[in-house]
């Protein structure tokens, strides 16, 4: 077997360890990831674990993931709409006062009077409680954390692409072809 096939063998079973190293590197970010999921679903801060997540995705190249805080997209989405039917029911009441204020003072035979008893009605009746504003409806794209890893990291999946690159370079340049 000549210099040139053993490079190139090298380089190979370099690179296929690399492939091997970044897929269980990938695996683990990918756990981490539905770890973090199952966190939120559980009300629990994911903080930490979201920036250990990050770190290790920055540290290792083929890591990739996005997290999706479904939980914290649910809780946000349930307030959103409670808020809303609290500012419904509030606008629904007052209405109903507005109603009332006018059977109430139908009677009154000209305008003024009955301007002034509406006017009456409504100081005693209105609630003076600031009427809830709706929460705004949540945007899913807001509760995914995309993570991108860099295309090479000195990691032992990088390591182990440098070293398969070498070896071809090795095995192409530097070995000289074997002359028959």
């Amino acid at each position: 077997m000549s210099k040139r096939s053993l490079f190139i063998i090298a380089a190979l079973l370099l690179a296929a360890a690399g492939l091997y190293a970044q897929f269980n590197s990938a695996t683990s970010a990918r756990s981490q990831a539905q770890a973090i999921t199952t966190l939120d679903e559980s009300d629990a801060s994911t903080v930490a674990q979201v920036n250990s997540l990050k770190s290790y995705v920055a540290e290792h190249m083929g890591t990739s993931v996005t997290i999706q805080l479904t939980g914290s997209y649910n809780r946000a989405q349930a307030a959103s709409a409670s808020s809303t039917q609290a500012a419904q029911a509030a606008q629904s009441a007052n209405a109903q006062v507005y109603a009332d204020a006018q059977k109430s003072c139908m009677s009154k035979a000209d305008s003024i009077t009955q301007a002034k008893c509406n006017a009456a009605y409504l100081q005693t009746h209105l609630s003076t409680a600031p009427t809830p504003t709706p929460v705004a409806q949540p945007k899913l794209s807001d509760y995914q954390i995309p993570l991108t890893a860099p295309f090479w990291t000195p990691d032992l999946a990088g390591a182990l692409m440098v070293g398969a690159l070498a070896a071809f370079v090795v095995a192409l340049v530097v070995v000289p072809k074997r002359r028959a």
